[in-house]
């Protein structure tokens, strides 16, 4: 299958095509000239001076809407098309894809939307118009431009970040990954279907990363410039941009479970064994360890046993993906080291899936370690709630979100330090993989990062 990299606007016609080989899946994707990229930038923030600036945010909303309706529609064509592509470039199964990309695309129908506009703002309108405040009137204007910089890590990474630009009534341009070069134009393409004139305000094009040349243009004609990639490319593209500048760098999750919880195991494990597995835990949510309080109903090595379990049992609905030789060695590694040590005679246990499917590592030593990924995940013990904090405190500037089972009597004293540590996200365990569509993504605002504002303080007579 042949499928096209790029959404473009139609002045621009690339006179070179790159082709970028996931095996029986070839995306074919323009390769711009300096000037190609200019008129792009020229037809796409011309079209959202015509179309988009003076739109009702509304009507943005009910089309983006009809955009999710589309996706969420297991007949849609463009779904069909994203679900028999993912899985080459992604190396996710097929299963994880099509239950992997509504969960993430279904909390942002409109009302979710409308829900973070308002809590953000206040009142919507004030995208449209000037609007009543104690001292006078304000109005909130987005960005004529805003150019995101996309990873592969994740399916759909595209969507929330296009769908927050395009409600502060900002032209897009994407610059695609070369791991997942296929949602993104998709993506682009059903905002076209949908809406016309939306879709003339979005261009999607890939370049190799790093290509100086290509992004000097884009980075000098963005008001705000969105990045997601490791630490390196995170500082590399911020030293670029004159702009706002909003970074995504990768982070760390993991899980606690307090010891009330271990009285339900088998729904406790049922629920980690998902945040886990999503993804193949190739995400920032993913969780890379789990602390369990000991002096419950099941011990912490009892419930590595019972989460190995759940791991197998969803490994059968949604199996994980294809591995390169490279991570299976580490995994392998990783289960030889261990087995050792269980033979050995230290306190730690290998339950481990058919071939490398999953692993999970039971081990005394509190001490938080970094996952090897693809569903390799540790669970340790802890005396008491309290000292988690302190075990995850090295890590503190990579986290990012802590699935915590535990009953809200003792939930509030944990939060609260790991929220002063640097935590930004904490929910229950089960729901680290799916964030509402107005939570604080590393700590940040999904629409008030985007926009300024303009006071009109008017003239009241003298007094």
């Amino acid at each position: 299958m042949i499928i096209p990299g790029a959404f473009l606007p139609p002045s621009v016609n690339a006179d070179e095509v790159a082709r970028l080989d996931f095996g029986e899946i070839v995306v074919e994707t323009a390769i711009l000239t300096p000037g190609q990229l200019e008129k792009a930038i020229e037809a796409i923030t011309e079209a959202r001076d015509r179309y988009l600036a003076h739109r009702p945010i509304h009507t943005i909303l009910s089309s983006l809407d009809q955009v999710i309706a589309l996706w969420l529609d297991p007949t849609s064509p463009l779904r069909r098309v994203a679900e028999e592509a993912l899985p080459a470039a992604t190396h996710l199964s097929s299963e994880m894809i099509t239950h992997g990309l509504p969960a993430i695309l279904e909390g942002y129908r409109k009302d979710h939307l409308l829900q973070v506009l308002e809590e953000e703002l206040g009142d919507p309108l004030f995208l449209d118009t000037f609007r009543p405040r104690k001292f006078g009137r304000s109005r909130a204007y987005g960005p004529r431009l805003t150019t995101h910089i996309l990873s592969g890590n994740i399916p759909a990474l595209a969507a929330p970040s296009v769908i927050f630009a395009l409600l502060v009534k900002s032209a897009v341009l994407v610059k695609s990954s070369s791991d997942e070069p296929i949602f993104p134009p998709l993506f682009a393409r059903s905002i076209a279907e949908v809406d016309p004139e939306l879709g003339r305000c979005l261009a999607v094009a890939w370049w190799k990363g790093g290509e100086e040349t290509l992004e000097a243009i884009a980075f000098s004609r963005s008001d705000v410039v969105i990045a997601y990639g490791s630490g390196q490319a995170i500082t590399s593209i911020k030293g670029r941009v004159q702009g706002r500048f909003i970074g995504y760098g990768h982070r760390l999750s993991f899980g606690v479970i307090g010891r009330e919880a271990l009285s339900d195991l088998e729904e406790i494990a049922r629920r980690a064994a998902y945040d886990t597995s999503m993804f193949d835990q190739q995400g920032c949510l993913s969780p890379h360890l789990f602390y369990v309080e000991e002096g419950g109903a099941a011990t912490p090595k009892g419930f590595a046993r019972a989460l190995a379990h759940a791991m197998d049992e969803l490994h059968k609905a949604l199996p994980r993906g294809r591995l390169s030789p490279e991570e299976a060695s580490v995994i392998h590694q990783l289960r030889g080291a261990y087995e050792f040590r269980e033979i050995a005679g230290e306190d730690v246990a290998v339950y481990a899936g058919e071939g490398m499917s999953w692993t999970v590592i039971y081990e005394k030593d509190p001490t938080f370690l970094p996952s090897c990924l693809n569903r390799t995940v540790r669970v340790k013990p802890v005396g008491d709630l309290g000292q988690v904090v302190q075990l995850v405190a090295p890590y503190a500037p990579y986290l990012s979100a802590v699935g915590i089972a535990a009953p809200p009597n003792r939930l509030l004293p944990l939060v609260d330090a790991l929220g002063r540590l640097g935590v930004n996200r904490i929910c229950p365990v089960g729901k680290m993989q799916h964030p509402p569509a107005g939570w604080h993504h590393d700590g940040r605002f999904q629409i008030l990062d985007l926009i300024r504002w303009v006071d009109l303080e008017e003239d009241r007579g003298s007094a």
